[in-house]
């Protein structure tokens, strides 16, 4: 089944690696690629590695990572992690590229049971994906293996050829009244 989370709330890559997590546990082999995340000290980065659930990055470093994750200090809200609308830049393309490379070499290979393509969406906003090019994936995607796909926005056409699509309503969140990102809890 092809399962979408997506919606303007917080909560779509938490929902799509919780899914990793019980299938890690029931003994299936999950990939996940993140699509303009890069390397973190995000939670559930730690949590995957122990688990066996592969993680690839594709996206910019957070400058202060290896502090942040020792515990030293929290996130600084910089956002030098951050792939804006308007600020791809021809390393940020090369690396969409190479991870939707490597997509389509998972979908070819009978090694994992699920593969999550984490941010897609937004890489797709970004015209870093073609829609017409996610599409056709979706069609050829073989049917006795899950796919899951997050970000915000999904197009229509997306959500036609989904089995399973959550929307991820923002009613009220910490940001909007100053609140950082607390460890644990958003990252």
């Amino acid at each position: 089944m092809i399962q979408v989370y997506t919606g303007d709330g917080k909560g779509k890559t938490t929902a799509a690696f919780g899914l990793a997590m019980r299938a890690a546990g029931q003994g299936m082999k999950v990939r996940i690629i993140q699509f303009m995340k890069g390397s973190t000290y995000t939670g559930e980065l730690s949590a995957a590695e122990r688990l066996g659930i592969e993680v690839f990055q594709f996206g910019r470093t957070c400058p202060h990572a290896a502090v942040i994750r020792s515990g030293f200090m929290e996130c600084q809200q910089c956002r030098q992690c951050w792939i804006g609308l308007e600020d791809a830049t021809e390393l940020d393309q090369r690396k969409i590229r190479m991870a939707w490379e490597l997509a389509l070499a998972t979908a070819g290979s009978q090694e994992h049971q699920i593969l999550v393509l984490d941010e897609i969406m937004g890489a797709m906003a970004r015209k870093l994906v073609a829609e017409q090019e996610l599409l056709d994936y979706m069609d050829s995607y073989p049917h006795d293996r899950e796919l899951v796909l997050t970000g915000r926005n999904a197009p229509l056409q997306v959500i036609r050829r989904a089995g399973l699509v959550s929307e991820i309503k923002k009613v009220k969140h910490p940001y909007d009244e100053g609140i950082a990102s607390r460890r644990g809890i958003e990252y």
